[in-house]
Parts: C-alpha cells; structure tokens; sequence
C-alpha cells in the first residue's frame, strides 16, 4: 500500500495520512467488461460463420473439379471407337478403361465420403457422326467438353 503523507498548516507539525487505494478491479468492473465484449464479439461471430462455410464449400467444389479435370483428361486420352461404342448414361467405367482397377482410379474420398464420376457420352452431331460430347459429374460439380474423330 501506498500512503501519502502531507502537512497541513492548521496544526504543528501534524501529518495526516491519505491512503490511496491501488488493489485492483472491483468485481463489478470485471463483469461488467466481459458483458461489454461478449456483446461485441456475438455479432461478429454471427457475421463471419457464413464466410466460414462458403470457404468450406468452396473447398469442397475445387477438390472435385480438380478429380473432374483428371478424369476429363483421362476421357480425352481414350480413342475416338471406343467412346462411340461406349455411349450412353450412366457409362460404364470398367468397360471403357479395361479393368475395375482402372476405373477405382477415378473415384475420390474426400472428407470420409467416397465419391464415384458419373459419365455420359452422346452424340453431338445430329446423328452425322464425328463429334461426342463428354459429361464427366462427381458430386455436384460437373464437366462438358466435345471430342471429334481424327
């Protein structure tokens, strides 16, 4: 504890002690901050959650756009006959790559759920022939691209 000590000129030499009271905060004071910044801080939580989960969607749309590009890239890499000979919706994979091995490749497990590509093909040249359109679908996302005969 502090003390001060002053003289008052009313007496002789007589000193009166003034404490001053440096202990801390009340516990009022500290109930009351806490109530001031929670206030603060729920609308501010409110405000961002929905920022949190976009960012979690986010996420989640471009792990399966990019396993779409590979699966894509995979289609692209198949000769023209054996995606004509292999039209339709559903396609089946292990029929167009060969083996069940094979069409494993293009599943993907993302956060504990397992996702298998849906892949469509149709003709897309008014029944003239030589174009195909490709539908690769994992999830929600889903990919179009066109492949002709060389």
């Amino acid at each position: 504890m502090k003390s001060l000590k002053l003289k008052t000129q009313n007496s002789k030499l007589k000193t009166q002690n003034f404490l001053l009271d440096f202990r801390g905060f009340t516990l009022f004071e500290i109930f009351l901050a806490l109530f001031i910044l929670a206030i603060a801080i729920i609308p501010m939580t409110t405000a961002f959650t929905p920022a949190l989960m976009s960012t979690g969607s986010s996420e989640a749309q471009a792990v399966l756009s990019n396993q779409l590009r590979s699966t894509m890239n995979r289609l692209s890499r198949v000769d023209f006959r054996s995606l004509s000979a292999n039209q339709g919706n559903p396609v089946n994979l292990t029929t167009l790559f060969g083996s069940s091995t094979e069409a494993e490749k293009e599943n993907l497990t993302y956060k504990g759920q397992t996702y298998v590509p849906v892949v469509a093909i149709a003709d897309a040249s008014n029944n003239t022939g030589g174009l195909l359109e490709l539908t690769v679908t994992l999830g929600a996302v889903s990919l179009k691209t066109s492949k002709t005969e060389k």
